[in-house]
């Protein structure tokens, strides 16, 4: 049985829209029967973030970059709902692929 996967779900203000989609990414995983823990915090903070969660994936609603460390997947489309399926199928498609949730 493996460990819950990490999702650090980042935006400006670690305030309104991260915990919107954290709430849905949370929601889908149990639709999907995937253990995840998701953790908030603010894009500016993220090298701290990461060294101190260590998620296994990130997703932000506000541009990051891209790191070489943790997956970094654009979370817009928890905000706008166009191209929501496809982001929940490829955030948990990797999740699975990491041998992670079960």
């Amino acid at each position: 049985m493996g460990r819950p996967a990490v999702i650090l779900v980042m935006c400006g203000s670690s305030i309104a829209t991260s915990n919107l989609a954290a709430v849905k990414l949370e929601n889908e995983a149990k639709r999907r029967k995937v253990k995840v823990v998701t953790k908030k915090g603010k894009i500016a903070d993220i090298n701290m973030l990461v060294e101190s969660m260590h998620p296994d994936v990130i997703v932000a609603t506000a541009q990051t970059g891209v790191r070489e460390d943790v997956r970094v997947f654009s979370g817009v489309p928890l905000i706008s709902t166009v191209g929501q399926e496809k982001l929940y199928d490829d955030i948990f498609a990797y999740i699975a692929e990491l041998g992670l949730g079960q």
